[in-house]
């Protein structure tokens, strides 16, 4: 427009001239703000941080949507990291006989824990939750209240069946003769697996209660 008399000197846009949130997102062209716009300062001049609280936020890339999203560290984690769960530990809570020559169920009657109450005290079972089918890390170890010689083992059950034995020749004999091991196995859901002992070292013998049968899922 034209200009009635003196006409008033250019002058540059300053901060002063610019009121609080008169600039807005809706008045700033996508693409517009670069690298070069930004200070590196302004993330480098920060205090450095040296934990995190569960409910603070990180910024993450969603490349999907092409966009910066912030999510919480407990979040983050959860997404990024894992537990070895469902697992347990069991142990047999009194001695138990076992006869001679017989494939006796070993009584793991007592849990140490149970995240996913999975394991079963009255059938010493553990049964692999829904959602929960993967490779798992099994562990044994089972002690016998044996004074003579003889073979010791522990049988693995799967889903009823022996899947693996653990043996002990026994040829001394002793007070306590060990059998332990330990095994990777790839479970489904709804299998189960239990722990069976056998010997023959000709007379009926105990499982002591410092024994324990122990498993966790493994993350991958």
């Amino acid at each position: 427009m034209g200009y009635l008399g003196y006409k008033p000197a250019d002058k540059p846009l300053t901060s002063a001239d610019i009121t609080d949130s008169i600039i807005t997102s809706a008045k700033i062209v996508d693409g517009t703000i670069t690298n070069a716009d930004v200070a590196s300062s302004i993330i480098t001049g920060q205090t450095a941080e040296t934990s995190i609280a569960g409910g603070d936020s990180i910024l993450i890339y969603d490349d999907s949507a092409t966009a910066l999203r912030k999510m919480t560290r407990t979040n983050f984690v959860a997404g990024v990291g894992g537990t070895n769960t469902p697992s347990f530990a069991a142990t047999i809570g009194t001695f138990h006989n076992i006869s001679n020559t017989a494939t006796t169920a070993a009584q793991f009657d007592t849990e140490v824990f149970d995240t996913n109450s999975s394991f079963d005290t009255s059938t010493y079972r553990f049964t692999v939750p829904s959602g929960s089918a993967g490779k798992y890390l099994i562990s044994v170890s089972i002690r016998f209240q044996a004074f003579a010689a003889g073979r010791k083992e522990i049988n693995l059950y799967k889903n009823g069946s022996n899947f693996y034995s653990f043996e002990n020749a026994g040829t001394g004999g002793g007070n306590y003769d060990t059998v332990s091991g330990s095994i990777i196995m790839n479970l489904a859901v709804s299998d189960y697996i239990q722990m069976f002992a056998y010997q023959d070292s000709g007379s009926t013998q105990q499982l002591r209660s410092d024994s324990f049968f122990q498993a966790f899922k493994l993350i991958e």
